[in-house]
């Protein structure tokens, strides 16, 4: 069985020209990405746009490269920056969105880091691998949504990263995770990491893993104006779906859909198979229905969603610089791996 492949594009050069060359390379993807983002939204141009100011501010106070990276995304693709803008801040857009989401496992004997992603079919065939190489630092891989500067993915340096979305009460307006995972993979060690929570860590809702070649992580709760480092059981291996586990009374609003499910199911497949077959059990385990880790696909009760299920499994081992992806939700579906 030939092995389903996401799109991969190659960029190089200085924000502006790997910009022009996603845009352009992604340009059917981005426009039909924004689309159905402007749906969810369902929301005026003039409306969105307000919105976006302070994200515009944060980032340029932190990083001015990421904006003219984003406005050559936009040049490339035919649109506005305010458009490749709103696809990277939109998971802090949209804030407290109820569906079933993320699971991850980081396995620490074994340096093996793995989630799911779980999200709208309508994007699993605009999924794409970026591989980004740069005039100075690491050289990434990142599997991500188009017009995006990056997701889950790794570097040359050895630091992988994963996302799991989370809930926060606060209005969100911080930097937006998705370029929190780009300069992450900027990163070259997790000390740069560390630094990089002093400056950058409020205005997001998220869990974000950060693991190296040599077997240590950062496991990171991001609850708009706190954070918390979170630590392996005594087996080194750390589970995350979609409500905190350093603050349990952050969970007060609903949590995603199946979050406590997937993560007791998680643990109990790891409680007697904690090798790295038993993380990629994980990912694959369809044994509770429309609860599953790896959720089949069907029809989401929010407006405008459309069907709701598991976009993508990856496997990422920091030591050997390889990444595992699997498409789609089907249990058939083979992994394939690439080499950074």
């Amino acid at each position: 069985m030939t092995a389903l492949r996401f799109k991969e594009v190659h960029l190089k050069g200085g924000a502006a020209e790997r910009g022009y060359q996603q845009g352009k390379a992604l340009k059917s993807e981005i426009a039909q990405a924004l689309a159905y983002y402007k749906a969810l939204f369902n929301l005026p141009d003039s409306v969105l746009q307000a919105q976006l100011g302070p994200f515009r501010q944060v980032i340029e106070q932190f990083k001015p490269a990421y904006m003219e990276e984003m406005a050559a995304i936009a040049q490339g693709a035919g649109l506005s920056a305010d458009d490749i803008l709103l696809l990277n801040a939109r998971s802090e857009l949209l804030n407290n969105l109820s569906v079933s989401e993320c699971t991850t496992v980081y396995n620490q004997p074994t340096g093996l880091l793995a989630q799911n992603w779980d999200w709208s079919k309508a994007l699993e065939p605009l999924i794409s691998v970026l591989h980004i190489e740069q005039a100075q630092g690491p050289r990434i891989t990142t599997l991500t949504e188009p017009g995006m500067l990056a997701k889950v993915g790794m570097n040359s340096a050895g630091l992988a990263v994963s996302l799991n979305i989370l809930k926060s009460a606060t209005r969100l307006q911080g930097l937006p995770v998705h370029l929190f995972l780009r300069a992450v993979l900027e990163c070259e060690s997790l000390a740069q990491v560390k630094a990089l929570l002093k400056t950058v860590a409020v205005g997001k809702a998220s869990h974000v893993l950060v693991a190296d070649a040599q077997g240590e992580f950062l496991s990171i709760e991001f609850a708009a104006d706190k954070h918390y480092l979170l630590a392996s059981d005594h087996h080194g291996i750390v589970i995350h779906s979609n409500h905190y586990l350093a603050d349990t009374q952050l969970n007060t609003q609903e949590a995603f859909p199946s979050t406590y499910e997937r993560y007791r199911r998680a643990a109990e497949i790891l409680s007697y198979d904690r090798s790295d077959r038993g993380v990629q059990s994980v990912l694959l385990d369809q044994s509770e229905g429309l609860a599953s880790i790896c959720r089949p696909y069907s029809p989401s009760a929010l407006a405008n969603f459309g069907e709701v299920g598991t976009v993508f499994s990856v496997l990422m081992k920091p030591a050997k610089k390889t990444i595992s992806i699997r498409p789609g939700c089907k249990a058939d579906t083979p992994f394939y791996q690439l080499q950074l």
